[in-house]
């Protein structure tokens, strides 16, 4: 019985350590278990965290680069301001130093082209004799001496038109317009002139009674005078003198003698026909009508342009400088 106890002793021991082995491997294997997901578990959140650190920086680029295109747009803008407020600045001390030279030459030249036109269209030399004296004005106030050979361009030009024959077109013009101003107020024919049969000393015969007993008016008319017209017969005469007249007018400011002629002698014409006689008016008109038949309207057109040719001359200088 006593040999047998050291053995019991001994796996005793072994068993206690086999046991303690245990206990540390299942404590070693729960210690890496938990580990193991510790280091799952970090390794996801740097995976998350690197995603976002990503997501932050490619944000940040992108309001980097925002930031840089505004940051361009808003130098160009400035640029931009800049310059033209340096070519404002230019501006005005051009103007400040006698820029306004090339205004007022343009303004010249306008004005002379302006009267060669008024000459070639209307005849009227008395307008553009006017027209050249304010260009040559405005030529005065730029008190240089380069502008001289302009104004004696400009002053042989109108020298020109002061000896050209003097035609008052306008005031022609005007005078037939106020012509027609008072075709409407003439009068027309209002009453029928006494029938033959009603005229004394005339022998109207036997048939003679029998038209006066029947139902039925005869009118008899013998001079270029018409019957009573009625009110669109009076309008259409009214009409064709008006129309006579402003014909007259057209002609006139094209210079067509052999044309204005005709047109008054149309209207002449229509007066004496068509509108009673013993009218002041009517009589006035044809009084009015015969002076201006006679009028001298054809004159020799002159030639100008010696200025407008000068003042371009002096413009291409003053681009050139």
């Amino acid at each position: 019985m006593t040999q047998d106890r050291p053995f019991f002793r001994q796996t005793g021991v072994s068993l206690l350590a086999v046991l303690l082995v245990l206990v540390v491997l299942v404590a070693l294997g729960a210690a890496g278990w938990w580990g193991w997901q510790e280091f799952t578990r970090l390794k996801n959140e740097k995976s998350g965290l690197a995603d976002q650190v990503a997501t932050v920086k490619s944000e940040l680029t992108s309001q980097h680069r925002q930031v840089q295109a505004a940051l361009s747009d808003l130098e160009k803008r400035q640029a931009k301001l800049a310059a033209q407020m340096t070519n404002d600045r230019a501006a005005l001390t051009d103007i400040k130093s006698g820029g306004q030279r090339l205004w007022l030459i343009n303004e010249a030249r306008a004005l002379a082209s302006l009267a060669s036109q008024r000459l070639l269209l209307t005849q009227d030399t008395l307008a553009a004799r006017r027209l050249l004296k304010a260009a040559d004005e405005v030529l005065a106030r730029l008190g240089d001496p380069a502008v001289l050979p302009a104004r004696k361009a400009l002053a042989m030009d109108m020298e020109i038109l002061s000896g050209a024959s003097q035609v008052d077109v306008q005031g022609m013009v005007l005078r037939l317009g106020a012509l027609r101003e008072l075709v409407v107020e003439l009068a027309v024919p209002a009453e029928a002139l006494p029938s033959e049969r009603d005229q004394p000393g005339v022998d109207q015969g036997w048939w003679q009674s029998v038209i006066d007993r029947m139902p039925i008016t005869v009118r008899r008319h013998d001079s270029a005078v018409p019957l009573p017209l009625s009110g669109e017969q009076a309008a259409l005469v009214r009409l064709t003198l008006d129309g006579s007249l402003q014909q007259a007018q057209l002609a006139l400011m094209q210079g067509r003698a052999d044309a204005y002629r005709q047109a008054v002698e149309s209207a002449e014409s229509t007066l004496k026909q068509w509108f009673r006689g013993d009218d002041p008016r009517a009589a006035q008109m044809q009084t009015t009508l015969k002076e201006m038949s006679g009028a001298q309207v054809a004159q020799a057109l002159p030639q100008i342009g010696n200025g407008l040719a000068a003042i371009e001359a002096l413009k291409r200088k003053e681009g050139e400088a």
